[in-house]
């Protein structure tokens, strides 16, 4: 098996683990801050290492956005993130 298609089973591998789908779908729709994704993934020990694995990817970036007076981190997609997500959707059964 070639590097190239090593690299894509373990993206395949990862993108079947727990909530990875469900965090890429919810920071799809908009970007949220770690509390918001908590519903996505309960657990916050859970929820901290997908987001790693995420942001290693470069699927998952943060951001310091201002609500109200105050500053809040928040996870977004990146362009990256978006085209692979997009590719899941695309899927089709054969």
């Amino acid at each position: 098996m070639s590097k190239d298609e090593q690299e894509k089973w373990k993206l395949v591998r990862l993108l079947g683990e727990d909530f990875i789908l469900n965090i890429l779908s919810s920071l799809f729709e908009a970007p949220k801050r770690f509390t918001d994704l908590a519903d996505t993934c309960p657990n916050e020990k859970t929820r901290t290492y997908k987001l790693r694995k995420l942001e290693e990817l470069e699927f998952v970036e943060t951001a310091s956005l201002k609500i109200g007076k105050r500053f809040y981190v928040h996870y977004m997609l990146t362009e990256k993130g978006k085209k692979i997500y997009q590719q899941i959707l695309g899927l089709k059964l054969a």
